[in-house]
């Protein structure tokens, strides 16, 4: 069984959103926390949890942010994380992965899936050669869905779009290895 653990000072949880429908404002959330257990040789039958900070949302404009952290649209006092847990990872081909899983937020939980891949898998020689994996992964969600409701239209446009495109670049420390029980 290996332990895996995100590097949070090497990972990024990003996101983009359309504003009025002609631009693309891009943010992430800057505190996560993040572990997955499984079989070292098989990914199908890794299990984990990723756990994000609401507050620490960063779009680049503190007005902003602070109109994602109130109640037009996360609730960041009321529902302070959102949560992803990992469901069942099904091989694409030797890099590419579809991950399932469960993500919560606010009060809601609904299924999404993201398309991921392996980028490498190296020697980290800063600390001692313990292995890290790259992994990039995309997937998109309706903000509706998680009761982010606010639209605020202009005209007919809403001010942000509700199709919400996420991504994921992270690099995941391997962290423990137990041996095999026979």
């Amino acid at each position: 069984m290996v332990t895996y653990e995100i590097d949070k000072a090497h990972t990024t949880l990003g996101f983009t959103a359309k504003h009025l429908a002609v631009s693309t404002v891009r943010g992430q959330f800057n505190k996560f926390d993040g572990q997955f257990e499984g079989p070292d040789d098989d990914p199908t039958k890794v299990t984990g949890e990723v756990k994000v900070d609401v507050a620490s949302v960063d779009t680049r404009t503190e007005m902003r942010d602070n109109h994602l952290r109130s109640a037009d649209f996360f609730e960041a006092e009321k529902y302070p994380y959102i949560a992803f847990k990992l469901t069942k990872v099904e091989p694409v081909d030797d890099e590419s992965f579809k991950v399932h899983g469960d993500l919560t937020i606010k009060d809601k939980t609904k299924p999404i899936v993201l398309d991921a891949k392996l980028e490498g898998r190296v020697p980290d020689p800063m600390t001692g050669g313990k292995e890290r994996l790259g992994i990039s992964a995309m997937g998109q969600l309706n903000r509706m869905d998680f009761g982010l409701n606010w639209d605020g239209i202009a005209g007919a446009i809403p001010i942000a779009s509700h199709t919400i495109k996420l991504e994921v670049e992270a690099e995941i420390v391997v962290k423990a290895l137990e041996p095999a029980k026979a």
